[in-house]
């Protein structure tokens, strides 16, 4: 199973991987409509992902009411979007705070790993290399 990690050190801010992952999955560039969420303390100044960890078993998944949230053959925690009523379970139970909800169009957003990419667009995108991915070996 691979999964994205992120070096906090390494993180600007600047929001591209979310940038990345809007245009890939909506051809938009808006960081508000990424699956990536870049949190920012700027008292303390710095910079940090919450990152779908696809974890097993995943809390999003048993929370789910209407079964949106499944795991594919490759390991991943997929959400699709069509059939979730954004009752916003997924987000209340994710212990990684990894799940957006598009207020515009009342859903859950996740990462979903780009299956149909070679990598995903967050960690090819990213300016400073704060992103990675990484086979866990599961």
């Amino acid at each position: 199973m691979k999964q994205i990690y992120a070096n906090p050190d390494l993180c600007t801010g600047c929001k591209m991987c979310s940038i990345a992952c809007a245009m890939t999955k909506f051809g938009v560039a808006n960081p508000r409509k990424g699956a990536i969420i870049v949190r920012q303390n700027l008292f303390e100044r710095y910079e940090f992902q919450s990152l779908c960890r696809h974890c097993d078993p995943a809390p999003c998944l048993d929370a789910c009411m209407t079964g949106c949230i499944e795991r594919d053959a490759s390991g991943a925690v997929r959400l699709d979007s069509a059939r979730c009523i954004g009752c916003w379970m997924c987000a209340m139970v994710c212990p990684y705070d990894a799940i957006a909800r598009d207020l515009e169009v009342q859903v859950a957003r996740k990462c979903d790993l780009c299956p149909d990419r070679a990598a995903p667009a967050c960690v090819t995108a990213c300016p400073t290399e704060a992103l990675m991915l990484v086979n866990n070996g599961s």
